[in-house]
Order: structure tokens, then sequence, then C-alpha cells
């Protein structure tokens, strides 16, 4: 099925434990009200970044005939994991319910290929919205409030509309690379054979942007570059105003931009930046916000490997 002006197709799951925030719904007996579909993942900085527009949209329509039901798609391995997402929903703030869907079928059923991506369906159970990407929920707010005018009883009391941040992309900046085999075109460092193993590489220090090098004992898995050695470290040159590593682990990584500590004015908040060391404190996989900078620039991102770092992705704003 496609999102365009289509019946919605009923939602899925095998448990009721599987809902988040809610009992388990079903779309036919929302008939009457407006549902907003929200297909999301935790660690996705896209949908991340929709979910203040998300969360205005619930606090202003909720009592009003307005269901948001987030439908969490994984896509890692460790974004399957209930507990996890249980933790990140309430990490996050979303009170409205949420659908964990571990194997994807609402997604595959729904034809969806998009991390975030929104159907609006109308009180007659039609799709008459789909919106693919980060920005535009002010366009949505609007559909939803078209909608709201048609039922009985609805009054708006002057509520404000969503003032969404204007976000522009320099044709330039750096694509979501990942780290594992599966979706990786290509790692810049030599792996070489040593008396321990051939997961060793080698970093000549020269840098094509957008590539992944590493110097130590690595493993590649078809999702992660994995840390295996004691002295060892993962580099990419990017172009962007910011930079978030999808990472699991236990330990803390230190953090180095351009052969230096990173300065305070370009940490993201994940990173703990002094003059002398600049660390990120890894411990549950998650996206971690490294750099962010008020400018688009060009710079060498080098985070120093522990013992079990996995690194999953590099994504950028």
């Amino acid at each position: 099925m496609l999102f365009h002006q289509s019946k919605a197709t009923e939602l899925v799951w095998k448990e009721s434990r599987n809902w988040i925030n809610s009992q388990p719904l079903s779309l036919s007996p929302l008939q009457g009200k407006v549902v907003l579909l929200d297909f999301w993942t935790y660690s996705c900085v896209n949908c991340l970044r929709t979910l203040p527009a998300l969360k205005e949209m619930w606090k202003k329509y909720a009592d009003k005939g307005l269901i948001i039901i987030g439908i969490h798609t994984p896509e890692f391995e460790f974004e399957k994991d209930l507990t996890a997402v249980l933790q990140a929903v309430r990490r996050l703030g979303i009170e409205y319910p949420v659908l964990h869907d571990p194997t994807r079928v609402n997604w595959d059923n729904y034809g969806n290929t998009y991390w975030p991506r929104a159907a609006l369906i109308s009180p007659q159970g039609e799709v008459i919205l789909d919106h693919v990407g980060e920005s535009g929920y002010d366009e949505i707010e609007k559909a939803i409030v078209r909608e709201l005018k048609k039922m009985k009883g609805f009054t708006m009391s002057n509520l404000p509309r969503l003032q969404e941040e204007k976000r522009y992309y320099h044709p330039g900046i750096s694509p979501e690379t990942y780290a594992g085999s599966a979706r990786n075109n290509g790692l810049g460092s030599t792996q070489v054979c040593t008396k321990s193993g051939c997961n060793e590489y080698y970093d000549s220090g020269k840098y094509h942007s957008n590539i992944i090098y590493l110097q130590g004992d690595w493993r590649q898995t078809p999702e992660y570059l994995e840390f295996q050695g004691e002295k060892g470290y993962i580099t990419f040159q990017y172009y962007a105003q910011e930079v978030n590593v999808v990472m699991d682990g236990r330990g803390a990584a230190t953090v180095v931009l351009n052969d230096k500590p990173v300065p305070a004015a370009a940490a993201g908040k994940e990173v703990q930046a002094k003059p002398e060391k600049s660390i990120v404190f890894v411990g549950r996989p998650d996206m971690y916000a490294i750099i962010r900078t008020p400018e688009v620039h060009s710079a060498i991102l080098k985070i120093m490997g522990f013992k079990g770092l996995k690194i999953y992705a590099y994504t950028f704003g």
C-alpha cells in the first residue's frame, strides 16, 4: 500500500506490551478522530528533530480530537530492544502513544522507506497527507486543524501555531555514513596482518572527505565497527554544522577536532569539553551529539577507541 489518498491500513502488533503510554489502539475504533501516524526510531537525528513539533501538537489538540501514534521502527538491531525503547520514550519526554514495531510489519504494510515519515488520517479513515522528512510539520498542523474544524464542537481557542526552526542545508554537507559493511562504501585505511591477526588497520594520515579511516584493531560487522585493541581511533573528515555519531559501549572516549581538544563553542551536548581534553561518555546504544557550531565548516574528527566501543553511523546537520 502507498500512503497517498488511500484507506488507512490497520495497525498490527503481536504483544500488548509493545504499546507504550497507551493500551493497544486500532484505527477502526478511532474513526471520528484525526490520527497522525509517525514512523520514527530513537537514534535517528532527523526523527529527533520532529519531536518538539509532535509534542506541541499533542499538547494542543489531544483533547480536541487528535490522536498521535508514534510507530517506533528500528533501523539498528539494538533498537529492537523494548526496554531500550521504553527508556528512550521516557528520556525524550514523549507522552503520546507509541507502538514498538521490532519486525517492521507496519512499516512494510504502509510501503514505507523513510525515517521520519508521517501519515495523516481523516475521521473517515482515509490517508489525506503523506509527509517525508523532518521539516514541514507546520503544514501538517494546518491540515490537522482543517480536519478538526469539520468536527462538531471544535474550537481553536486562539491557540498559537507551530513556529518551526528553519533549517538550511548546504548542498555540500556530508552525507549520512554507515560504519557496518552492509551499508558502508569502503574504509580508507589499509588493513594489515600482524601476529595477533588481520583486523589491524593503518592510518596514513591522509584523508578524503566522507570516508571512515581507522587506526588499530577494529572488527567490522554488517551493522557496526567495534574497537578491540588497546590503542587506536576512528577518523572522519566532514563538512557540516553538526556531527552526531550513533555509538554503543561502556566507557569514555576522547574526542579530537583537527588534532586538538574540541573547544566548548563547538562541543555537542554529549561532549565534556575542557582545554586539556574533550570526552564523550558512552553508556548505552544511542545517538551522541559530538559537534555543533553556528556555521558550516570542514574539519577532521577523531574518536579514540576504548575496548568494546561500537560505531554505527555518522549523521550531519
